[in-house]
């Protein structure tokens, strides 16, 4: 005999079970925090009418089928609440979050309104009608009471959100229609079974499927839409918080005044933001999408809010590394740099310390766009507007860094020796790996102590710096072509000045063989492996949903240096095919990443 609590245990725990597998390395904070929310509201709302449902005999159960009533409602039934509202959010999770939730932002006056109050309209009439059809003892009872209770949550949540569904369509629809289906199924198995029972007499009578009364589908299909829709208000409103980050500023906590930010989120209309930040994302991605693919893949396994703040800094770092690359005439670099510059002392102008930050009091930096649009490309445009609105929570060092680095490139200065590399990788990349921390601290709403944040940024500096020796073992051909540049530290050729002529002046790097080239790339990697393990060790103290996500990104530049060591001659530029790319990702995120979830302190030295 098949009773209610079989149905958790073989139909419903089991799925959750995989579900919870299969998406333990996306939930990070806000998602778990999402979930329990709304669960919360789940079942605070669902318990009063399931009683009242019950009541009127329009569900019956037989005592033997269930452990004990809690009311007139099973405690098998309230379990259902959570169960239900856990296994389709997790579901919807996979479905929804590969792209930027920015992108899903109605801007269209007309359409956004078209959109938010027709539907309202007809819900709310909905909503009469089935008022008017919930006599207990009819046969519209049933259907009656599934329309009272839905139209209205639904008419709040579409308020918010409704446009955000609506433009994320395709994913919405199968994160609601794929778990329908399924309780469809079970709810037919548990009716053949009479674990429950739909009274005749409260119900159309209409049946869809053998056993399985048209109430029930629909009643799966609104709560399932419910739980999407629950779950798309809280990303529309995370994504509006994370795209204006001036207007939005606070970053995730459970504090009061944290949740009227995220509720003025939900109800503001996108149509009523400017859209230029969403375009300048566009052109952002557009920049990593074409000169850093390895960088655009790991991203999509860091949480939303991360990614995105993410992108727009490595956008700013690749677009102006371009803008001193592309120019072939020294005055021109010279220029370039003098733009950047100016730039970064702009958005600088009121700090009074290399890392001082703060967050009481966030306004935009006084930069005079005027400027920038006589000299800057759309597209450089756009990452320097990027960076700009998210520059309040970063310190102004690593940017002179960077500076340095660029500065290193336009003098032509050489690289004597690995001492130079590492200095020169320090400016250019091991800075990245500091604004990096300072996002992922920021965005995941993570306090800790200043000797655990040093700490962490010492370890993410070092892993720039292997990082970028790691490209540039892969460039030495590219960088001799295209621009005349050599990285590899003198100290490891036979002859100096006549290899450094051939790859910087001569450019025609091929001519000192491969087998030489490869010897320079396996001698830079090995230097980078000396640093590798211990750059990895920081990764136990980041806000634990970036721990996978880090070590992804780490592992595939180091599986570009694994092709490279492993190539019996030294590859044009090394890549890794996307087939390859998803098979590293995985084995990071869900096996590498585990060694790295304990969180232990970091160690001590005398």
């Amino acid at each position: 005999m098949l009773t209610y609590i079989d149905v958790h245990l073989i139909y419903t725990l089991p799925v959750i079970a995989t579900l919870s597998l299969i998406t333990w390395p996306f939930v990070s904070r806000l998602e778990l925090f999402k979930i329990i929310f709304v669960c919360a509201m789940a079942f605070i709302y669902t318990t009063p009418w399931d009683n009242y449902i019950i009541f009127h005999n329009a569900w019956m159960y037989k005592p033997e089928n269930i452990l004990s009533v809690i009311g007139y409602v099973p405690v098998e039934e309230y379990m259902f609440f959570v169960i239900q509202t856990v296994m389709t959010s997790l579901w919807a999770l996979i479905c929804t979050r590969w792209s930027p939730s920015c992108f899903n932002f109605n801007y269209n006056k007309n359409s956004y309104r078209l959109i938010r109050w027709i539907p309202i309209s007809l819900l709310v009439i909905t909503a009469v009608q089935g008022w008017n059809m919930a006599v207990p003892g009819k046969h519209t009872f049933y259907l009656g009471c599934i329309l009272w209770w839905s139209c209205p949550v639904i008419i709040f949540l579409w308020f918010g959100a409704g446009n955000y569904f609506v433009k994320k369509s395709t994913s919405t629809a199968i994160a609601v229609i794929v778990p329908t289906l399924y309780l469809c199924w079970v709810d037919q198995i548990a009716l053949k079974n009479n674990v429950w029972h739909i009274n005749e007499k409260t119900s159309l009578n209409i049946f869809l499927a053998e056993d399985l009364p048209f109430e029930e589908c629909l009643f799966f299909l609104i709560t399932n839409v419910i739980i999407v829709l629950g779950s798309m208000a809280f990303d529309k409103s995370y994504g509006l918080a994370d795209m204006y980050a001036i207007e939005f500023p606070l970053s995730f906590s459970i504090s009061w005044k944290y949740k009227r930010q995220q509720f003025q989120a939900f109800a503001t209309a996108e149509s009523d933001m400017s859209p230029i930040p969403v375009n300048d994302i566009r052109h952002c991605l557009n920049v990593l999408r074409r000169a850093s693919k390895s960088f655009n893949v790991a991203s999509l396994v860091f949480p939303a809010g991360i990614r995105l703040h993410l992108i727009m800094l490595y956008a700013f770092c690749r677009v102006t590394d371009d803008m001193i690359d592309n120019e072939p005439a020294a005055n021109k670099k010279k220029h370039k740099l003098m733009v950047i510059d100016r730039f970064i002392v702009e958005m600088f102008a009121d700090r009074d310390s290399d890392y001082g930050v703060s967050t009481a009091t966030v306004r935009e930096p006084n930069i005079d766009w005027a400027h920038y649009r006589q000299e800057l490309s759309d597209e450089e445009l756009s990452c320097f507007r990027a960076i700009s609105r998210i520059s309040f929570y970063m310190p102004r060092k690593p940017f002179y860094e960077l500076l340095e680095g660029y500065r290193w490139d336009v003098a032509g200065k050489s690289v004597e020796n690995e001492s130079d590399l590492l200095l020169y990788s320090s400016y250019v990349a091991g800075s990245v790996g500091t604004l990096c921390v300072y996002v992922m601290l920021y965005k995941s709403g993570v306090s800790l102590t200043e000797d655990i944040r040093d700490y962490i940024i010492g370890k993410a500096q070092k892993m720039g710096q292997v990082l970028q020796i790691v490209n540039i073992s892969r460039d030495i051909v590219t960088d001799s072509e295209t621009l005349g540049r050599c990285y590899v530290p003198a100290e490891y050729m036979d002859d100096r000045a006549a290899e450094t002529k051939t790859l910087c002046v001569d450019k025609d790097p091929w001519s000192l063989g491969a087998d030489k080239l490869k010897a320079y790339a396996v001698r830079m990697i090995e230097l980078a492996d000396r640093y590798r393990l211990e750059s990895l060790e920081g990764i136990g103290q980041l806000p634990y949903e970036v721990r996978g996500p880090v070590l992804v990104a780490t592992d595939v530049y180091r599986s570009v240096a694994t092709a490279i060591q492993s190539c019996p001659t030294y590859p044009r530029r090394a890549s890794l095919s996307d087939w390859d790319k998803v098979r590293v990702a995985g084995g990071s995120l869900y096996f590498g990443s585990l060694k790295y979830f304990a969180r232990v302190p970091p160690p001590t030295h005398c």
